[in-house]
């Protein structure tokens, strides 16, 4: 089933990774089930797709990134009046309980652990958007 499908129009998705190979993992197995993929490679560029599109509806982002980290760009996300409410789900190899815990009060609503999972992705991904 297109996953995008359940819901009115198509849903808009960033991803922020500097991994090159995993946003085009993300972007080609999204794009297959209906999403519209925005692809940046650091908090800094993330923080800039999100001031130019408010369309985005979910965020998916690494921790570990030069320029600005992951922790850093959702802290600065849900610290925004324009952003603060849009879902975030941390896909990392990050496992510390304590930076999960930092992550659950800034407000991320799921945390997957690499490698790439596709079941597991669309699985949270429709729970987040449909809940």
């Amino acid at each position: 089933m297109v996953l995008s499908t359940l819901f009115k129009g198509p849903m808009e998705i960033l991803i922020v990774d500097d991994s090159s190979t995993i946003r085009l993992k993300f972007k080609s197995f999204l794009n297959v089930h209906g999403f519209i993929v925005h692809e940046a490679e650091s908090g800094l560029e993330g923080l800039d797709l999100l001031e130019k599109n408010e369309d985005i509806k979910l965020i998916i982002s690494d921790l570990n990134m030069p320029e600005m980290d992951g922790m850093t760009f959702i802290e600065i996300v849900a610290s925004n009046e324009k952003t603060k409410d849009l879902p975030i789900l941390v896909y990392t190899t990050e496992l510390s309980p304590l930076v999960k815990a930092q992550a659950k009060s800034l407000g991320v609503k799921a945390w997957i652990p690499k490698p790439f999972n596709q079941n597991k992705i669309l699985e949270v991904i429709e729970k987040i958007l449909l809940n």
